[in-house]
C-alpha cells in the first residue's frame, strides 16, 4: 500500500481569498482562530495504520491512546508541543501560517542540519528521512488490501498527500519532499470553491439560481434595495465561511452602514465582489460528498444531513433512507451528476462537497455552494466507516467550552469513563472525544504566558470539544449530549452552545 500524508490548513478560505477585495466587518477572535488552526486534528479518521497524520500540535498522549483503544491506528508527526516547558512557544505570526509552509520549513531546516552533520564525518544514520516519512518505513498493524478513495488512481506514486485543502503553500511543501501522486492545480481550487463559481455553474447547467453577482458598494445597494422589498437577504462573500464572512442584511439601514464600510475600502484601492441571495425557508440542511479521480471518474461517499445554528454548523449526520428516496424522486443526484461533469471539466479531481438544502415548502435547492475539499460531513463520513461494523451511525459535533484552572484531557477522559458515558469499546453507545488541542490550546497558551510573566491571567480560556455522538436513535443521542453537558458542568466547565 502506498503510504499517506493526512495534513492540512483548516479554514482555507481566508488564504484563497484575494487581498486586493474589500472586507465585511467582522470582529477579531484570536481564541477562535488557534482553535481552527488546531483542527487538522481531526483528519486522523483519513488515516490507515501505515499513514502519518502530520498536525500541526501534538495530540495529547491520553486522547491517542484513548483511540488506539478504538483501533484508530495511524502514526503521528506535529510541529508543536505546546505542552513542552523546555521549547518556547511559537510566536503568533509563526504559528498562524499554513501547515504546509511551516513543514516545508521544517524539512528544509533538517536537510541542511543533515547535510551539516554528514561533512563533520557525524554518526548520521544512512536510512534517515525527511521528517514527513519518519514512521513510514516502519509502518505496523494489518495493512488493509483494498485501495482508498484518494489513491485509487495514484498508484505510480511513491507517496501520497492527502491534503483538508490545497493552499498556495502546498507546492511549496511538495517541492521539499519525495514524490507524490499528482493533486489539482491551485488557481483551480481557488476558481471551483468560490461561491461566484457554484453561482455560475448553476446558470450553465440550466438550474435555478438564486444569486445575484455584485462589484461594488452601488450595485449592492441597488440589488439589495430590490431584494429588501421580498425579505431579508445573505450579503455573501466569495470565500466567506460559517459564521464568518457572509451577513444577513434585514433592512435598508443595516445595507447603508455596510455599504459605507465598503466603500471606504473602495476609495483606498480595493474592490468589491460579493453575491446577494434572498433568505430562504428552509426545511434542512444536508451535503453530499464526492470523490472525482484524476481520470475524471466519480465516486459517491455519502449524504449527510447538518445542524446549523444561525448559519453556523452545529454538527453532521449520516442521511437516513427517507432523505435519500427523497433526493431521487426530486433528481437531485441528476443534478449533481452535471455538475460534477463541469468540474471535471474545468481541470478539478479530489473530493468535493455540495452543501445543499430542503426549503419549507419542500423544494429542493441542489446547490447552495461548493466546497472542493475535505469538510466535516466527509469526517464524519469516514467515522462511520469505523462504527459501521457494529451496526452504529454516529453524530459529529462540538461544544464550546471555557475552561477552568487545571483541566486536561487526562481528567475529561477519566471523568468520562468513570460516569460510563465514555465508549471504550467498539460497539458500545456513548461519546467519543476526537480532539484534544482544540479543547486545550488557548489554555496552554495562556498558562505558559502568565508563568512567563507575559500576561496576566485572562480568565476561563476559550476551547472547542469535537465528539462523536453514538446512539440508538436521534433521541438517544441528544440524551447522551445532555448527559456530557452535565459531567462538563461537574467539572465547573462553561458550555457556551
Amino acid at each position: 500500500m502506498i503510504p499517506k500524508i493526512i495534513m492540512g490548513t483548516f479554514d482555507p478560505e481566508t488564504r484563497w481569498r484575494d487581498s486586493n477585495l474589500t472586507r465585511l466587518p467582522a470582529m477579531p477572535d484570536k481564541e477562535r482562530e488557534a482553535i481552527v488552526l488546531c483542527m487538522d486534528e481531526l483528519l486522523f479518521p483519513f488515516c490507515r495504520p501505515q499513514d502519518v497524520l502530520y498536525s500541526r500540535c501534538r495530540i495529547d498522549p491520553a486522547l491517542y491512546e484513548y483511540l488506539n483503544g478504538l483501533n484508530f491506528s495511524f502514526h503521528t508527526r506535529y510541529l508543536y508541543d505546546l505542552n513542552d516547558d523546555k521549547m518556547p512557544l511559537p510566536g503568533p505570526d509563526v504559528f498562524k501560517q499554513c501547515m504546509f509552509m511551516l513543514a516545508a520549513d521544517r524539512a528544509q531546516n533538517f536537510t541542511s542540519e543533515n547535510r551539516v552533520l554528514q561533512t563533520a564525518g557525524s554518526n548520521y544514520l544512512e536510512n534517515a528521512v525527511l521528517p514527513g516519512f519518519i514512521s513510514l518505513m516502519n509502518a505496523t498493524g494489518e495493512i488493509q488490501q483494498a485501495q482508498s478513495t484518494d489513491e485509487a488512481a495514484t498508484t505510480h506514486a511513491t507517496h501520497i498527500l492527502s491534503p483538508y485543502a490545497i493552499t498556495a503553500d502546498t507546492l511549496a511543501y511538495l517541492h521539499t519532499t519525495e514524490p507524490f501522486g499528482p493533486l489539482p492545480n491551485f488557481e483551480t481550487v481557488v476558481r471551483v470553491n468560490s461561491k461566484l463559481y457554484s453561482n455560475q455553474l448553476l446558470a450553465k447547467i440550466g438550474e435555478k439560481s438564486y444569486g445575484t453577482e455584485a462589484n461594488s458598494a452601488a450595485e449592492i445597494e441597488a440589488t439589495g434595495n430590490i431584494l429588501l422589498k421580498q425579505g431579508p437577504y445573505l450579503l455573501k462573500d466569495p470565500f466567506g465561511v460559517s459564521g464568518k464572512g457572509n451577513l444577513l442584511i434585514e433592512s435598508e439601514t443595516m445595507q447603508r452602514i455596510i455599504a459605507k464600510h465598503l466603500r471606504a475600502q473602495e476609495s483606498g484601492g480595493l474592490r468589491s465582489q460579493f453575491l446577494l441571495e434572498p433568505l430562504l425557508h428552509k426545511e434542512t440542511d444536508f451535503s453530499s460528498h464526492w470523490f472525482i479521480q484524476e481520470d475524471g471518474k466519480t465516486e459517491f461517499i455519502s449524504v449527510q444531513r447538518m445542524m446549523n445554528h444561525q448559519q453556523n454548523y452545529s454538527g453532521s449526520i449520516k442521511a437516513d433512507e427517507d432523505l435519500i428516496r427523497l433526493l431521487e424522486d426530486a433528481g437531485y443526484f441528476n443534478v449533481i451528476d452535471k455538475a460534477l461533469r463541469l468540474l471535471v471539466e474545468d481541470g478539478y479531481h479530489g473530493f468535493v462537497c455540495f452543501d445543499s438544502m430542503i426549503l419549507m415548502d419542500g423544494e429542493v435547492v441542489p446547490i447552495v455552494e461548493i466546497n472542493a475539499r475535505k469538510s466535516m460531513g466527509l469526517i464524519n463520513s469516514y467515522l462511520d466507516k469505523h462504527w459501521e461494523p457494529y451496526g452504529q451511525t454516529g453524530l459529529l459535533t462540538f461544544l464550546s467550552l471555557g475552561l477552568p484552572e487545571g483541566f486536561t484531557i487526562g481528567k475529561l477522559l477519566q471523568v468520562l469513563g468513570n460516569s460510563g458515558l465514555l465508549v471504550t469499546a467498539m460497539g458500545n453507545y456513548g461519546i467519543v472525544p476526537l480532539s484534544s488541542n482544540t479543547v486545550m490550546v488557548n489554555e496552554i497558551i495562556n498558562r505558559r504566558l502568565v508563568s512567563e510573566g507575559l500576561q496576566i491571567n485572562r480568565g476561563m480560556p476559550k476551547g472547542r470539544l469535537y465528539v462523536s455522538v453514538l446512539g440508538r436513535d436521534d433521541e438517544h443521542r441528544n440524551q447522551l449530549v445532555e448527559s456530557l453537558r452535565q459531567v462538563l458542568a461537574d467539572m465547573f466547565v462553561k458550555v457556551y452552545n
